[in-house]
Order: structure tokens, then C-alpha cells, then sequence
């Protein structure tokens, strides 16, 4: 009695098993970047647009203040930036930004003058800004606020503004499902087959050695 080989079959099934697997989880990955594509996508054009669009609300809200500084808190910027943020709930969830303004000469209208040395102090969140502007040994500090309503704080967190490590990590996100997307979006065309393997690798090469020569000897 013969016996059939069941080889081919069960390679075949095997790879059905494998496509459809993979096409639900480019599916999955699909709708992630989708949805986070959807917000940066908002955000981007209210970014290329603020200055155009007519918007029904404002994007930062602006405010000024100037504060008495205590003397234990003039000596350095970091000691300057400690004291807004454990007294005036400047954040301090992320480092300062810090710039020192070194004191020098400048020329205006025809006359040399003395500039004195300046610190600019900066604290950013999402949702919030501040600015803080100081003058070494004066007795007040200049602090501007800047409170993002909605939209504000989605263009802000568009642009990285006062985001954490863990906000980043969630961005790359959006690379890594791109790259995902496109590397199983390829698969499932071949649909592993041979001949069509074939020829995108050989494709992609081709690709790839145009690019290295343009990028070696230019056009």
C-alpha cells in the first residue's frame, strides 16, 4: 500500500497559519500608528497654521509677575531655580533650562554701554511654561507664565515641550509601528512565496546600492 507525503500540505498550512497571524498583527499595529498618527497629525497642522487659522481658543494664555527674591536665593541660577520651584510651584519635574548672560559692552546709537550679566531661567511642562529672567544682586526676579489650554498642550506635546523620557519612548512608537507595518506589509504581498521573495529582495538591493552610490558620488 502507498502512502502520499504529507510534506507539501503541512509546509502550506503552515504558512496560511503564519500569513494570517501576521496579517491580524499588521492590523493591530496599523490602528496604533493610525491613532497616534491622527493626533500628531492635529497638532502638526495647528503647528504650521497657529499664525492663519482662526481658532475658537487661545493656545497660551500669558502672564507676568515680578517676585521678591530672598538673599539666600541669589548666589547661583540653580539655587534661583530651586527657590521658584519649592516656593511658587514653578515644575520641577525636569532639569531647568539654565543660561548665564556674562556682562559686557554693546554699542547703541553711536554710545558704548555697560550691559550687566543676566541669568534666564526656563521650566517647562505640557501644560504650562515658565520663563524666569533675574538680574545678579537685584531684589526681584521677573517670572512669565504661559498656561496651554487643549490644543496648546497637544501642539506642545508635538514639538517634546517639557516632556518626560516616558513621553518619547511613546513617540518612537510611531517609528517603531512604521517600521513594523511596512516590514509585515511586505511579507504579506509575497505572501512567502518564491518567486515573489525573490524579486522584492532583489528590488530592495537594487534600491539600496542606488542609494549608497548617491550618497558616495552624488548624481
Amino acid at each position: 500500500m502507498s502512502m502520499s507525503n504529507p510534506t507539501p500540505a503541512a509546509g502550506g498550512g503552515a504558512r496560511i497559519r503564519f500569513l494570517r497571524k501576521l496579517r491580524a498583527i499588521h492590523g493591530w499595529i496599523g490602528l496604533w500608528g493610525a491613532l497616534m498618527g491622527l493626533g500628531m497629525g492635529i497638532s502638526g497642522i495647528l503647528l504650521n497654521h497657529r499664525n492663519i487659522l482662526p481658532l475658537p481658543v487661545t493656545l497660551l494664555e500669558k502672564s507676568s509677575v515680578q517676585l521678591p527674591v530672598p538673599v539666600e536665593a541669589r548666589a547661583t541660577p540653580q539655587q534661583l531655580a530651586t527657590w521658584l520651584q519649592s516656593e511658587h510651584g514653578v515644575p520641577a519635574r525636569n532639569e531647568p533650562g539654565i543660561k548665564v548672560e556674562k556682562a559686557g559692552k554693546v554699542l547703541f546709537d553711536g554710545r558704548e554701554l555697560e550691559i550687566p550679566e543676566r541669568w534666564l531661567l526656563s521650566f517647562a511642562e505640557p501644560r504650562r511654561n515658565y520663563s524666569a529672567e533675574y538680574y545678579p544682586g537685584a531684589g526681584l526676579v521677573k517670572l512669565d507664565k504661559q498656561d496651554a489650554g487643549l490644543l496648546g498642550t497637544l501642539t506642545r506635546l508635538h514639538k517634546g515641550s517639557g516632556a518626560n523620557a516616558l513621553w518619547v519612548l511613546l513617540i518612537d512608537t510611531i517609528g517603531g509601528a512604521l517600521i513594523l507595518l511596512s516590514l509585515s506589509g511586505l511579507m504579506l504581498w509575497t505572501r512567502l512565496e518564491w518567486p515573489r521573495t525573490s524579486g522584492l529582495v532583489v528590488g530592495l538591493g537594487g534600491i539600496g546600492l542606488a542609494a549608497v552610490w548617491f550618497l558616495k558620488f552624488g548624481l
